[in-house]
């Protein structure tokens, strides 16, 4: 007897589906959580740049150069840095993972709005009207299936539009009278466009913060991160 053949994974991620309202809900709380943790880190931040003048002005009232100012005042915040990095931890630390929590929530989510054809494939599935249409367009000719389309894009009707979607899946793509891709977009571009968008928001929020962290640890500046934030964010915008 034969061996069966190996079966190939799938790789679906055991994530929730969340729908348009709530991701668009998620991405304006991560915001949210992205702002407060923001000013966290400048209120840390503030805290050191105090501490810094207080050493500096300690010594211009005693009569010490600038150079010896400057010297100290670098050295109090380098030591206070180092407190503050310690004693923070846990309280940034709750922030990120929210943060990436949030992110990583979007795993199944962001396979489903990959594409509007993908979408609308889903609209109406196993439901008997999707069965009837296309059941009653399977072998229509080319007007046929043209004026079907025409009439989902003129009612809205996005469960005729997954049918003919199916129905184009089947026929060989020279043959087919209009683009599925399309269609889709006609009907629920808008919409997956705008889930694809707040996705991208929420791990953009993500991203900010661990960036605004990396550069809060090191008591530095990270161009190479900046810039890489900047390009996504454009990406986004355009």
């Amino acid at each position: 007897m034969a061996d069966a053949l190996p079966s190939l994974p799938l790789n679906i991620p055991d994530k929730p589906i969340l729908s348009t309202a709530e991701v668009v809900s998620l991405a304006e709380v991560a915001a949210k959580r992205a702002e407060k943790f923001g000013k966290l880190i400048d209120t840390l931040e503030s805290g050191v740049a105090h501490r810094a003048t207080e050493a500096a002005d300690s010594l211009a009232r005693a009569g010490f150069t600038p150079k010896d100012q400057a010297a100290a005042a670098d050295k109090a915040a380098s030591t206070l840095r180092r407190e503050v990095v310690q004693n923070s931890s846990d309280a940034r630390w709750q922030h990120l993972k929210e943060l990436n929590a949030a992110a990583d929530s979007l795993a199944t989510t962001s396979q489903l709005w990959a594409s509007p054809v993908a979408v609308l494939s889903r609209a109406g599935l196993g439901t008997p009207e999707r069965s009837a249409y296309q059941q009653q367009l399977t072998g229509s000719g080319i007007v046929e299936l043209k004026n079907a389309a025409l009439l989902a894009v003129a009612t809205n009707n996005k469960v005729l539009g997954a049918a003919l979607v199916a129905i184009l899946d089947r026929m060989p793509a020279r043959s087919r009278p209009f683009s599925a891709q399309d269609l889709a977009d006609k009907l629920v571009g808008a919409e997956t466009r705008q889930v694809q968008d707040a996705i991208t928001a929420v791990k953009l929020a993500a991203q900010r913060a661990i960036n605004r962290n990396r550069e809060w640890e090191a008591g530095k500046v990270r161009p190479l991160d900046r810039v890489k934030m900047a390009l996504n964010t454009n990406k986004k915008e355009a």
